[in-house]
């Protein structure tokens, strides 16, 4: 019995020995260029921002099929990717509106805020024909006035320049400018209205 366990030493000393690739980590990037002319002054929050469960993890995920998804243990969110993507359209808002008075969720409750975002992200993910699809629902609210003044959808397409997850994660950092923008439009718009 005690030689065979010393004949089995090297074998499991060799197989602790073997390692797994390495980790990646990724991060989304604001990309939203500065207005030529600023948007009146207004205190805009920015969240919650509520993810589709599957996208709620660490892994980055991508489509595999109509109905199938991928994740990859080895390419992975630098951080929270809810708060990730707040930060980011909060960043990319205020430059679209050329104003420094926007807001990531959470913030102070002493803060009184013009507007909020909030936002369901129903879809954040490459699909297999090397497009990012980003699907969201938001709704925007007066908060002087204490009411919803529209809710909207979006749906943005951006196409990798190839299948490598760096280009994913950029392509999915322009989905996010490219709503931002539509979110700039919606609070110029609501301002008019006034």
């Amino acid at each position: 019995m005690s030689k065979l366990i010393l004949l089995l030493i090297p074998f499991m000393l060799a197989a602790c020995a073997t390692q797994s690739p390495p980790a990646n980590f990724y991060v989304l990037s604001p990309l939203s260029q500065p207005r030529s002319t600023p948007a009146p002054k207004m205190l805009v929050g920015v969240g919650p921002v509520n993810l589709a469960g599957y996208l709620d993890r660490n892994q980055l995920v991508s489509r595999s099929g109509t109905v199938s998804l991928q994740l990859d243990e080895f390419n992975r969110w630098a951080g929270d990717l809810g708060k990730n993507i707040t930060q980011v359209l909060a960043e990319n808002l205020s430059r679209s509106l050329s104003l420094d008075s926007v807001l990531a969720y959470p913030w102070s409750s002493g803060v009184d805020l013009d507007y909020q975002i909030i936002l369901d992200v129903s879809r954040f993910d490459a699909a297999p024909d090397n497009t990012v699809i980003l699907d969201a629902q938001w709704q925007l609210f007066d908060q002087r006035q204490r009411k919803l003044l529209s809710v909207q959808r979006g749906h943005f397409e951006v196409p990798r320049q190839d299948s490598g997850y760096a280009a994913t994660v950029q392509a999915q950092s322009e989905a996010l400018a490219q709503l931002a923008d539509s979110l700039a439009q919606a609070l110029v718009s609501a301002q008019g209205h006034e």
